[in-house]
Protein backbone atom coordinates (compact mmCIF):
# COMPACT_ATOMS: atom_id res chain seq x y z
CA UNK A 1 0.00 0.00 0.00
CA UNK A 2 2.48 2.63 0.92
CA UNK A 3 4.39 1.90 -2.25
CA UNK A 4 1.21 2.40 -4.27
CA UNK A 5 0.85 5.44 -2.11
CA UNK A 6 4.62 6.72 -3.62
CA UNK A 7 4.18 5.62 -7.00
CA UNK A 8 0.55 7.43 -7.22
CA UNK A 9 2.46 10.72 -5.58
CA UNK A 10 5.27 10.33 -7.69
CA UNK A 11 3.12 10.04 -10.87
CA UNK A 12 0.89 12.96 -9.95
CA UNK A 13 3.84 15.35 -8.86
CA UNK A 14 6.80 14.72 -10.79
CA UNK A 15 5.37 12.73 -14.30
CA UNK A 16 6.68 9.12 -12.79
CA UNK A 17 10.31 10.21 -12.49
CA UNK A 18 12.66 10.34 -9.59
CA UNK A 19 11.70 14.19 -7.90
CA UNK A 20 15.73 14.71 -8.15
CA UNK A 21 15.85 14.47 -11.67
CA UNK A 22 12.22 16.39 -12.12
CA UNK A 23 14.22 19.47 -10.15
CA UNK A 24 17.03 18.99 -12.29
CA UNK A 25 14.97 19.24 -15.60
CA UNK A 26 12.51 21.91 -14.11
CA UNK A 27 14.15 24.95 -15.31
CA UNK A 28 14.47 23.38 -18.83
CA UNK A 29 10.68 22.43 -18.89
CA UNK A 30 9.68 26.35 -17.84
CA UNK A 31 11.84 27.43 -20.74
CA UNK A 32 10.73 24.95 -23.25
CA UNK A 33 6.82 25.59 -22.09
CA UNK A 34 7.66 29.61 -23.04
CA UNK A 35 8.85 29.06 -26.50
CA UNK A 36 5.55 26.88 -26.32
CA UNK A 37 3.58 29.34 -25.57
CA UNK A 38 4.72 31.81 -27.98
CA UNK A 39 2.60 29.54 -30.44
CA UNK A 40 -0.50 28.84 -28.40
CA UNK A 41 -1.48 32.48 -27.38
CA UNK A 42 -0.96 33.35 -30.78
CA UNK A 43 -3.11 29.98 -32.07
CA UNK A 44 -5.85 30.97 -29.11
CA UNK A 45 -6.23 34.94 -30.39
CA UNK A 46 -7.15 33.83 -34.14
CA UNK A 47 -9.25 30.69 -32.73
CA UNK A 48 -11.25 33.82 -30.49
CA UNK A 49 -11.46 36.32 -33.84
CA UNK A 50 -12.72 33.09 -36.06
CA UNK A 51 -15.33 32.80 -33.20
CA UNK A 52 -16.29 36.74 -33.08
CA UNK A 53 -16.29 36.66 -36.84
CA UNK A 54 -19.16 33.61 -36.88
CA UNK A 55 -20.72 35.29 -34.50
CA UNK A 56 -21.39 38.09 -36.23
CA UNK A 57 -22.14 37.12 -38.85
CA UNK A 58 -24.61 34.72 -37.76
CA UNK A 59 -26.20 37.63 -35.39
CA UNK A 60 -25.57 35.14 -32.45
CA UNK A 61 -24.89 38.13 -29.96
CA UNK A 62 -22.45 36.48 -27.85
CA UNK A 63 -19.30 38.22 -29.02
CA UNK A 64 -17.77 39.61 -25.44
CA UNK A 65 -15.97 36.09 -24.76
CA UNK A 66 -14.48 35.98 -27.93
CA UNK A 67 -13.19 39.63 -28.01
CA UNK A 68 -12.05 38.69 -24.49
CA UNK A 69 -10.14 35.83 -25.33
CA UNK A 70 -8.59 37.81 -28.52
CA UNK A 71 -7.00 40.63 -26.60
CA UNK A 72 -6.01 38.58 -23.40
CA UNK A 73 -4.09 36.15 -25.73
CA UNK A 74 -2.71 39.01 -27.71
CA UNK A 75 -1.77 40.38 -24.39
CA UNK A 76 0.11 37.44 -22.97
CA UNK A 77 2.09 37.37 -26.23
CA UNK A 78 3.13 40.37 -26.23
CA UNK A 79 4.54 39.85 -22.65
CA UNK A 80 6.13 37.05 -23.58
CA UNK A 81 8.15 38.46 -26.61
CA UNK A 82 9.06 41.80 -24.81
CA UNK A 83 9.44 41.19 -21.20
CA UNK A 84 10.79 37.88 -21.57
CA UNK A 85 14.01 39.02 -23.01
CA UNK A 86 14.38 40.52 -19.94
CA UNK A 87 13.19 37.86 -17.65
CA UNK A 88 14.67 34.49 -18.30
CA UNK A 89 13.62 33.03 -14.73
CA UNK A 90 11.46 30.28 -14.54
CA UNK A 91 9.06 32.45 -12.32
CA UNK A 92 8.46 34.40 -15.25
CA UNK A 93 7.54 31.57 -17.33
CA UNK A 94 5.43 30.10 -14.91
CA UNK A 95 3.30 33.25 -14.37
CA UNK A 96 2.82 33.66 -18.23
CA UNK A 97 1.97 29.86 -18.34
CA UNK A 98 -0.48 30.07 -15.98
CA UNK A 99 -1.97 33.42 -17.06
CA UNK A 100 -2.84 31.94 -19.96
CA UNK A 101 -5.24 29.28 -17.87
CA UNK A 102 -6.02 31.96 -16.15
CA UNK A 103 -7.63 33.71 -19.56
CA UNK A 104 -8.70 30.55 -20.96
CA UNK A 105 -11.15 29.88 -17.68
CA UNK A 106 -12.47 33.30 -17.62
CA UNK A 107 -13.42 32.83 -21.50
CA UNK A 108 -15.23 29.34 -20.25
CA UNK A 109 -17.10 31.10 -17.82
CA UNK A 110 -18.10 34.09 -19.81
CA UNK A 111 -19.14 32.06 -22.02
CA UNK A 112 -21.31 30.07 -20.48
CA UNK A 113 -23.15 32.66 -19.65
CA UNK A 114 -24.16 33.42 -23.43
CA UNK A 115 -27.35 32.29 -24.41
CA UNK A 116 -27.61 28.69 -25.22
CA UNK A 117 -28.42 29.37 -29.22
CA UNK A 118 -24.80 30.55 -29.89
CA UNK A 119 -24.10 29.14 -33.29
CA UNK A 120 -20.33 27.64 -32.42
CA UNK A 121 -21.15 24.14 -30.75
CA UNK A 122 -20.31 24.02 -27.17
CA UNK A 123 -18.41 20.33 -28.30
CA UNK A 124 -15.67 22.31 -29.59
CA UNK A 125 -14.81 25.33 -27.45
CA UNK A 126 -14.66 23.09 -24.80
CA UNK A 127 -12.27 20.47 -26.14
CA UNK A 128 -10.37 22.94 -27.59
CA UNK A 129 -10.31 24.73 -23.76
CA UNK A 130 -9.54 20.95 -22.00
CA UNK A 131 -6.86 20.65 -24.78
CA UNK A 132 -4.75 23.41 -24.14
CA UNK A 133 -3.23 23.07 -21.33
CA UNK A 134 -1.50 20.13 -22.37
CA UNK A 135 0.89 22.23 -24.03
CA UNK A 136 1.73 24.74 -20.86
CA UNK A 137 3.10 22.90 -17.55
CA UNK A 138 4.21 19.07 -17.21
CA UNK A 139 3.38 18.85 -13.57
CA UNK A 140 -0.14 17.43 -13.60
CA UNK A 141 -1.76 17.36 -10.48
CA UNK A 142 -1.90 21.33 -11.13
CA UNK A 143 -3.59 21.04 -14.75
CA UNK A 144 -6.00 18.15 -13.49
CA UNK A 145 -7.20 20.90 -10.95
CA UNK A 146 -7.12 23.29 -13.10
CA UNK A 147 -9.34 21.24 -16.00
CA UNK A 148 -11.68 19.95 -12.83
CA UNK A 149 -12.49 23.66 -11.59
CA UNK A 150 -12.26 24.73 -14.61
CA UNK A 151 -15.35 22.41 -15.76
CA UNK A 152 -16.93 22.81 -11.91
CA UNK A 153 -17.37 26.73 -12.87
CA UNK A 154 -18.45 26.52 -15.96
CA UNK A 155 -21.39 24.12 -15.07
CA UNK A 156 -22.13 26.57 -12.51
CA UNK A 157 -23.07 29.08 -14.16
CA UNK A 158 -24.20 27.33 -17.28
CA UNK A 159 -26.98 26.15 -14.03
CA UNK A 160 -27.69 29.86 -13.18
CA UNK A 161 -28.10 30.91 -16.58
CA UNK A 162 -29.24 28.74 -18.97
CA UNK A 163 -32.15 26.61 -19.24
CA UNK A 164 -32.50 22.54 -18.43
CA UNK A 165 -31.86 21.08 -21.70
CA UNK A 166 -28.85 23.57 -22.53
CA UNK A 167 -27.25 22.60 -18.73
CA UNK A 168 -27.44 18.66 -19.32
CA UNK A 169 -25.77 19.51 -23.05
CA UNK A 170 -23.21 21.54 -20.93
CA UNK A 171 -23.08 18.97 -18.34
CA UNK A 172 -22.33 15.93 -20.76
CA UNK A 173 -19.84 17.87 -22.92
CA UNK A 174 -17.82 19.06 -19.76
CA UNK A 175 -17.88 15.45 -18.43
CA UNK A 176 -17.02 13.88 -21.17
CA UNK A 177 -14.37 15.67 -22.54
CA UNK A 178 -12.68 17.12 -19.77
CA UNK A 179 -12.00 12.95 -18.60
CA UNK A 180 -10.68 12.89 -22.19
CA UNK A 181 -8.35 16.23 -21.92
CA UNK A 182 -7.12 14.57 -18.74
CA UNK A 183 -6.17 11.20 -20.23
CA UNK A 184 -4.42 12.43 -23.73
CA UNK A 185 -2.93 15.55 -21.20
CA UNK A 186 -1.36 12.28 -19.02
CA UNK A 187 0.15 11.04 -22.65
CA UNK A 188 1.66 13.71 -23.80
CA UNK A 189 2.79 15.09 -20.32
CA UNK A 190 4.35 11.51 -19.68
CA UNK A 191 6.14 11.83 -23.23
CA UNK A 192 7.69 15.40 -22.89
CA UNK A 193 8.88 15.08 -19.31
CA UNK A 194 10.63 11.61 -20.25
CA UNK A 195 12.22 13.16 -23.47
CA UNK A 196 13.35 16.20 -21.29
CA UNK A 197 14.91 14.13 -18.90
CA UNK A 198 16.54 11.63 -21.44
CA UNK A 199 18.02 14.95 -23.26
CA UNK A 200 19.03 15.79 -19.51
CA UNK A 201 21.00 12.53 -18.75
CA UNK A 202 22.78 12.31 -22.45
CA UNK A 203 23.46 15.86 -22.32
CA UNK A 204 25.27 15.05 -18.89
CA UNK A 205 27.25 12.09 -20.34
CA UNK A 206 28.15 14.09 -22.93
CA UNK A 207 29.42 17.05 -20.61
CA UNK A 208 31.25 14.67 -19.14
CA UNK A 209 33.48 13.67 -22.13
CA UNK A 210 34.18 16.73 -23.03
CA UNK A 211 35.35 17.56 -19.55
CA UNK A 212 37.50 14.31 -19.43
CA UNK A 213 38.01 15.35 -22.78
CA UNK A 214 39.27 19.13 -21.34
CA UNK A 215 41.17 17.11 -18.88
CA UNK A 216 43.70 15.49 -20.89
CA UNK A 217 43.89 18.59 -22.83
CA UNK A 218 45.09 20.19 -19.73
CA UNK A 219 47.71 16.75 -19.14
CA UNK A 220 49.28 17.50 -22.22
CA UNK A 221 50.23 21.02 -21.57
CA UNK A 222 52.79 20.44 -18.51
CA UNK A 223 52.29 23.76 -16.64
CA UNK A 224 48.44 24.01 -16.16
CA UNK A 225 47.70 21.13 -13.94
CA UNK A 226 44.54 21.64 -11.75
CA UNK A 227 43.73 24.92 -13.63
CA UNK A 228 40.23 23.68 -14.84
CA UNK A 229 39.46 22.43 -11.20
CA UNK A 230 40.40 25.77 -9.99
CA UNK A 231 38.85 27.92 -12.56
CA UNK A 232 35.56 26.21 -12.32
CA UNK A 233 35.57 26.88 -8.41
CA UNK A 234 36.21 30.73 -9.40
CA UNK A 235 33.34 30.93 -11.60
CA UNK A 236 31.26 29.40 -9.32
CA UNK A 237 32.08 31.94 -6.40
CA UNK A 238 31.64 34.73 -8.89
CA UNK A 239 28.20 33.57 -9.91
CA UNK A 240 26.99 32.80 -6.98
CA UNK A 241 28.16 36.62 -6.21
CA UNK A 242 26.83 38.20 -8.84
CA UNK A 243 23.30 36.61 -9.29
CA UNK A 244 22.30 38.50 -6.21
CA UNK A 245 23.33 41.85 -7.56
CA UNK A 246 20.67 43.77 -9.27
CA UNK A 247 21.86 44.58 -12.90
CA UNK A 248 21.91 40.48 -13.14
CA UNK A 249 19.29 39.50 -11.07
CA UNK A 250 17.18 38.94 -14.38
CA UNK A 251 19.16 35.79 -15.62
CA UNK A 252 17.79 32.57 -15.10
CA UNK A 253 19.31 29.94 -12.53
CA UNK A 254 19.33 27.92 -15.30
CA UNK A 255 21.46 30.77 -17.33
CA UNK A 256 24.06 30.74 -14.12
CA UNK A 257 24.19 26.83 -13.72
CA UNK A 258 25.01 26.57 -17.50
CA UNK A 259 28.12 29.16 -16.99
CA UNK A 260 29.43 26.91 -14.57
CA UNK A 261 28.73 23.75 -16.27
CA UNK A 262 30.72 25.79 -18.99
CA UNK A 263 33.76 26.46 -17.80
CA UNK A 264 35.68 23.57 -18.05
CA UNK A 265 35.68 23.68 -21.46
CA UNK A 266 36.89 27.04 -22.18
CA UNK A 267 40.61 25.86 -23.29
CA UNK A 268 39.72 22.63 -25.33
CA UNK A 269 41.00 24.32 -28.50
CA UNK A 270 44.17 23.61 -27.08
CA UNK A 271 43.41 19.93 -28.69
CA UNK A 272 44.64 21.59 -32.05
CA UNK A 273 47.93 23.63 -30.78
CA UNK A 274 51.58 21.29 -30.91
CA UNK A 275 53.02 20.16 -28.40
CA UNK A 276 56.14 22.50 -29.73
CA UNK A 277 54.32 25.87 -28.80
CA UNK A 278 51.93 24.45 -26.11
CA UNK A 279 54.68 22.80 -24.14
CA UNK A 280 57.47 25.49 -24.82
CA UNK A 281 60.02 26.50 -22.01
CA UNK A 282 60.17 29.88 -22.65
CA UNK A 283 58.27 32.86 -24.27
CA UNK A 284 56.52 32.30 -27.50
CA UNK A 285 57.46 33.92 -30.67
CA UNK A 286 55.18 36.13 -32.25
CA UNK A 287 54.47 33.32 -34.65
CA UNK A 288 53.69 30.82 -32.06
CA UNK A 289 51.44 33.01 -30.45
CA UNK A 290 49.72 33.92 -33.23
CA UNK A 291 49.11 29.93 -33.21
CA UNK A 292 48.45 29.69 -30.07
CA UNK A 293 45.33 31.93 -29.96
CA UNK A 294 43.78 30.39 -32.33
CA UNK A 295 42.69 27.63 -29.86
CA UNK A 296 39.29 30.08 -28.61
CA UNK A 297 38.09 29.45 -32.57
CA UNK A 298 39.41 25.62 -32.30
CA UNK A 299 37.53 25.00 -29.01
CA UNK A 300 34.58 27.25 -30.50
CA UNK A 301 34.05 24.88 -33.17
CA UNK A 302 35.04 21.78 -31.64
CA UNK A 303 31.68 22.78 -28.63
CA UNK A 304 29.98 23.53 -31.72
CA UNK A 305 30.11 20.43 -33.43
CA UNK A 306 30.17 18.06 -30.87
CA UNK A 307 27.01 19.55 -29.25
CA UNK A 308 24.84 20.30 -31.99
CA UNK A 309 22.57 17.45 -31.34
CA UNK A 310 21.96 19.13 -27.29
CA UNK A 311 18.68 20.29 -26.97
CA UNK A 312 19.41 22.81 -24.64
CA UNK A 313 20.46 26.22 -26.81
CA UNK A 314 20.71 28.10 -24.06
CA UNK A 315 23.91 26.01 -22.71
CA UNK A 316 25.56 25.32 -25.76
CA UNK A 317 25.53 29.41 -26.75
CA UNK A 318 27.48 29.35 -23.34
CA UNK A 319 29.63 26.70 -23.82
CA UNK A 320 30.75 28.28 -27.18
CA UNK A 321 30.95 31.55 -26.21
CA UNK A 322 33.20 30.94 -22.99
CA UNK A 323 35.24 29.02 -25.23
CA UNK A 324 35.71 31.55 -27.83
CA UNK A 325 35.39 34.92 -26.54
CA UNK A 326 37.51 34.72 -23.00
CA UNK A 327 40.55 36.02 -24.37
CA UNK A 328 38.65 39.50 -25.02
CA UNK A 329 39.54 42.52 -23.34
CA UNK A 330 37.11 44.95 -22.20
CA UNK A 331 39.14 47.72 -24.04
CA UNK A 332 38.56 46.29 -27.66
CA UNK A 333 42.08 44.87 -27.77
CA UNK A 334 42.03 41.23 -27.05
CA UNK A 335 41.15 38.24 -29.42
CA UNK A 336 39.63 36.94 -31.68
CA UNK A 337 37.64 39.73 -32.86
CA UNK A 338 38.81 42.24 -30.75
CA UNK A 339 35.13 42.45 -29.23
CA UNK A 340 34.27 45.45 -26.68
CA UNK A 341 33.05 46.23 -23.31
CA UNK A 342 29.56 44.76 -23.24
CA UNK A 343 30.09 42.97 -27.02
CA UNK A 344 31.56 40.22 -24.71
CA UNK A 345 29.26 38.02 -23.56
CA UNK A 346 29.18 37.74 -19.95
CA UNK A 347 30.03 34.57 -19.55
CA UNK A 348 33.20 35.11 -21.46
CA UNK A 349 34.06 38.10 -19.23
CA UNK A 350 33.58 36.24 -15.88
CA UNK A 351 35.36 33.25 -17.40
CA UNK A 352 38.32 35.74 -18.43
CA UNK A 353 38.62 36.82 -14.71
CA UNK A 354 38.95 33.07 -13.45
CA UNK A 355 41.04 32.43 -15.99
CA UNK A 356 44.49 35.02 -15.76
CA UNK A 357 44.06 35.13 -12.12
CA UNK A 358 44.50 31.06 -12.12
CA UNK A 359 47.36 31.56 -14.68
CA UNK A 360 49.15 34.33 -12.32
CA UNK A 361 49.13 32.38 -9.04
CA UNK A 362 50.30 29.37 -10.90
CA UNK A 363 53.90 28.64 -12.46
CA UNK A 364 54.44 28.56 -16.07
CA UNK A 365 57.30 28.03 -18.34
CA UNK A 366 58.37 31.84 -18.93
CA UNK A 367 57.33 33.38 -15.25
CA UNK A 368 57.30 32.05 -11.49
CA UNK A 369 54.06 31.79 -9.49
CA UNK A 370 52.44 35.29 -8.38
CA UNK A 371 51.46 35.53 -4.52
CA UNK A 372 47.87 36.33 -4.35
CA UNK A 373 48.38 39.87 -3.61
CA UNK A 374 50.74 40.59 -6.84
CA UNK A 375 48.14 38.73 -8.94
CA UNK A 376 45.26 40.82 -7.22
CA UNK A 377 47.22 44.03 -7.88
CA UNK A 378 47.58 43.31 -11.26
CA UNK A 379 44.22 42.71 -11.53
CA UNK A 380 43.19 45.75 -10.45
CA UNK A 381 45.42 47.43 -12.92
CA UNK A 382 43.36 45.74 -15.72
CA UNK A 383 40.14 46.87 -14.53
CA UNK A 384 38.36 48.56 -17.41
CA UNK A 385 41.01 47.45 -19.98
CA UNK A 386 40.89 43.91 -19.41
CA UNK A 387 38.39 43.39 -17.09
CA UNK A 388 35.19 44.41 -16.73
CA UNK A 389 34.60 47.04 -14.24
CA UNK A 390 31.74 46.03 -12.17
CA UNK A 391 32.99 42.29 -12.40
CA UNK A 392 36.54 42.68 -11.26
CA UNK A 393 35.77 44.40 -8.04
CA UNK A 394 33.44 41.66 -6.74
CA UNK A 395 35.72 38.93 -8.28
CA UNK A 396 38.69 40.93 -6.45
CA UNK A 397 36.65 40.32 -3.28
CA UNK A 398 36.40 36.93 -3.55
CA UNK A 399 40.20 36.08 -3.45
CA UNK A 400 40.81 38.47 -1.08
CA UNK A 401 38.05 36.82 1.57
CA UNK A 402 39.59 32.85 0.33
Amino acid sequence: MKKILHNLVNYLFFCGIPRKNYNEIKAIVWARNRRILRITSVLTAVFGFALLVVDIVKQGHSFIPYIFLTIGSLIIYFFVMTLGRRFKNAYFSFAVCYGQMVLTIVYALLLSIQPSSYSIPATSVIIFIALLPITIDDRPIRMYGFMICECIGYLIFSYHFKDAKAFNLDLTNCISFTVIGIIMYSVVCFRNVKEISQGTRIEKMQNNLITTLATAVEERDACTGGHIVRTEQYVSQLVDKIRRKEKYSKLSRLYFRNVVMAAPMHDLGKIKIPDSILNKPGKLTSEEYEVMKKHAVYGADFIQKSMKNVDDDTYLSVAVNIAKYHHERYDGTGYPENLKGEQIPLEARIMALADVYDALVSKRPYKEAYSKEKAMEIIREGIGTQFDPELAPIFLEIVQQG
